[in-house]
């Protein structure tokens, strides 16, 4: 839907937002303060990545929609950035302050699928699309790594 946006802050709250209206129209409270938003057009789940190292998926379709869908477990420290798949409804990739990018299939919680890459200092941002991954990290490098 075009005509909504989703927005998440450090004071620990992600907004759904009526572009049409300029309105508010949905908040979920989280007990942490929040680095990253990203929407899946696939699972309809959103992924927000928070300062205490865990990724959340939210099902925003919920009558209360503050309930937690599933929490991924693999960084160490902050979550800086989230992305979904383009293509797939359960594959997501996730940046830390652990200088980390790690690949999820979001049906697995417990356990990320693979490290993609491993900058030298914290990674800020990452990004998918047509079969690459790109992140960006606070050492000043961008990697580029290719998926089937």
């Amino acid at each position: 839907d075009n005509s909504q946006i989703i927005t998440v802050s450090q004071d620990a709250s992600v907004k759904f937002w009526d572009t049409q209206l300029m309105t508010c129209t949905k908040t979920i409270s989280i007990n942490t303060a929040l680095q990253a938003v990203s929407w899946s057009d696939k699972s309809r789940l959103v992924a927000t990545g928070a300062s205490d190292k865990f990724v959340r998926l939210f099902d925003p379709r919920g009558v209360s929609g503050a309930l937690v869908h599933s929490t991924l477990f693999g960084h160490d420290l902050w979550v800086s950035d989230v992305c979904w798949s383009p293509v797939s409804e359960f594959e997501l990739v996730t940046g830390s302050y652990d200088n980390s990018v790690l690949l999820w299939d979001t049906r697995n919680p417990r356990s990320f699928v693979q490290r993609i890459s491993k900058h030298e200092d914290k990674v800020l941002s990452v990004f998918w699309k047509e079969g690459q991954i790109a992140s960006g990290g606070a050492d000043s490098k961008i990697h580029l790594s290719t998926f089937k």
